[in-house]
């Protein structure tokens, strides 16, 4: 049995550790062959095999062509929204008839219609993450045809820790709307607005569920390793505030902002009387923690010590934010690293897709304290970060609720993913390739 993995990890060590949970999972399925996308993670496993695809988004050549020519800003305007209209046009389209019809998908240099090159897979896995929104058309549009030409073809349809969300456009939530109806099970990692969008679809509540972030499945490094990482910084396990801050392309931190999260995390520095330390989700060009917390620092005026080292994994990452004695941060699987080892974190937020993230978080923990707006730091929030960083009850809450929401994550992708792949191999002899492990699961290039 052949199964296509989708997922939207590059260069961001939370959507990495989301897949590598799944994938250490998913490799349990005895006879299978796993087919996943393209991501930095080398799997070495004989039945683990890469696959590059691109399926692109609906838009007119002619208008990306023009698009990259014209200079005149009217003409560009008109040239967005016209392509905006086309696209608007078929995603209504594939909403209102349920199925994709002949949309393409790339490999390499050679193109196919979508459903003959997925008659090839008998099943399809959409790793967790935050894709499924109007933030980023090419990932919901992959993944709604992905499901769609699945569906077409009657075969299971297995997503798990998604975001799903914020919708801005009707045609995109139509659009995303008929793929949620016609997936055979999902889960969604907050209680917010997620599960709000999966009732609004009419997705059947026996084929959902709210199980928290793919990255409750991986442990963290060791502790010797960690230290040996802590020491070379001149910080101690414990006594360092860690802190990030996300820019780019698709977030809407301004100057303005920078300076004022700057000014919250130096102040609660002072008052805690703790070193910080920028600890880095991305290391994308486009939105690199690294590029942000060296602009962090410059508005600090004092040395801010920055985890820049070239080895790093997710593992590591989540070692260190479990050292902590506190975390400030934008990157939604900073706080997640930190709060699933029982440290406090506050999710900073601007804008509607990183408020969905904060929000999400601080209702899946319990606590609303832990969301905290960009907007609302001219108060100077600092003493009530710190009030929250010192409340002893709130350490043993969040490592309560980690247990118990690690312990519910697993029994879930047991239940609801790996054992129903395990049905469907052993009913599907002919299509299996058996396994052969070997000692090493997955390395970060």
């Amino acid at each position: 049995m052949k199964i296509l993995v989708d997922h939207g990890a590059y260069d961001n060590f939370g959507d990495l550790a989301m897949l590598q949970a799944a994938m250490d999972r998913l490799r349990q399925v005895e006879g299978a062959e796993l087919h996943v996308q393209e991501s930095p993670l080398v799997w070495r496993r004989s039945n683990v095999h890469t696959v590059g695809y691109h399926v692109p988004l609906p838009d007119p050549v002619l208008h990306r062509k023009l698009r990259a020519r014209v200079k005149n800003r009217l003409l560009r305007r008109g040239l967005r929204l016209a392509t905006s209209a086309w696209r608007n046009r078929l995603y209504n389209g594939v909403g209102r008839g349920n199925s994709i019809g002949a949309q393409l998908i790339q490999t390499g240099t050679s193109q196919s219609v979508i459903a003959r090159w997925c008659a090839d897979y008998d099943a399809l896995f959409i790793a967790g993450g935050g894709d499924m929104n109007d933030v980023f058309p090419q990932a919901l549009w992959r993944c709604c045809a992905l499901i769609h030409a699945f569906a077409d073809q009657n075969k299971p349809i297995l997503l798990s820790g998604q975001q799903l969300g914020p919708m801005r456009h009707p045609a995109s939530v139509r659009l995303l709307h008929s793929a949620l109806r016609r997936v055979t099970f999902v889960s969604v990692r907050e209680p917010t607005e997620s599960v709000r969008i999966l009732l609004e679809a009419g997705v059947d509540r026996a084929r959902m569920a709210m199980t928290g972030d793919d990255s409750l499945g991986i442990a963290p490094a060791e502790a010797s390793e960690v230290g040996r990482l802590l020491e070379a910084l001149d910080v101690a396990p414990g006594n360092f505030i860690a802190v990030n801050i996300r820019m780019g392309p698709y977030t809407t931190v301004s100057p303005r902002h920078l300076r004022e999260v700057a000014g919250l995390v130096g102040q609660v520095s002072r008052d805690l009387n703790l070193p910080l330390l920028a600890v880095p989700i991305s290391v994308d060009e486009g939105d690199s923690d690294i590029a942000s917390a060296r602009l962090m620092e410059a508005q600090l005026g004092r040395r801010l010590r920055i985890l820049d080292r070239a080895s790093l994994s997710a593992a590591l990452l989540k070692g260190v934010l479990g050292s902590a004695h506190a975390a400030i941060g934008m990157s939604y699987h900073f706080a997640t690293f930190a709060l699933c080892q029982g440290v406090p974190a506050i999710a900073l937020y601007v804008g509607d897709y990183y408020e969905q993230k904060a929000k999400g978080l601080s209702a899946f923990w319990g606590d609303q304290r832990l969301a905290l707006s960009i907007e609302d730091l001219a108060k100077n929030p600092a003493a009530n970060a710190c009030a929250t960083f010192t409340d002893p009850s709130l350490r043993g809450h969040l490592r309560a609720r980690a247990s118990e929401a690690t312990s519910a994550w697993e029994d879930c992708f047991a239940k609801r993913i790996v054992l129903p792949l395990r049905t469907l191999t052993s009913e599907r002899p002919d299509r299996s390739v058996p396994s052969q492990a070997s000692s090493t699961a997955a390395d970060i290039l």
